[in-house]
């Protein structure tokens, strides 16, 4: 069954909108499948599969984390690009990090990436104050 949408013409100041109405309930949207044919799809796609032969990317499973931390202290007005965090432990591997300026406005994050060769996080600070200022590296890390 295939009935027609109705418009509804909503004129606001120098602009025009058109609201389609929704079809009846049992007919498909436009630019939707109608009931056959997403049972017809439905059975073609095998179980666990995609339609369009796109398969889903499989992550791991995380069955445990820890957290790692570091601080170091940035000398007033300097720039610290390459602060490294603590390894994550022999068994684990780095999935994430954090740069924390110590409740500081004035201590700017510049940079922050993952360090995969040595299973830590990185981050660069610049310290916009007058005083030496501590900062927090956090690695969090997971097997």
């Amino acid at each position: 069954m295939k009935t027609l949408a109705k418009k509804l013409v909503i004129t606001l100041g120098l602009g025009m909108v058109v609201v389609h109405q929704p079809a009846a309930v049992g007919d498909a949207a436009s630019g939707q499948l109608d009931e056959g044919a997403l049972r017809a799809l439905e059975e073609s796609v095998m179980a666990g599969q995609q339609p369009d032969g796109d398969a889903a990317a499989v992550e791991p499973l995380i069955t445990q984390t820890t957290l790692t931390y570091r601080s170091h202290s940035v000398a007033a007005g300097a720039s610290a690009n390459n602060l490294e965090g603590n390894a994550c432990p022999s068994s684990y591997t780095m999935i994430s990090g954090a740069c924390h300026p110590g409740y500081n406005d004035k201590m700017v994050i510049i940079n922050q990436y993952p360090n995969r060769s040595a299973n830590t996080w990185r981050c660069g600070f610049k310290n916009n104050t007058s005083a030496a200022r501590t900062v927090w590296i956090y690695t969090l890390c997971g097997k």
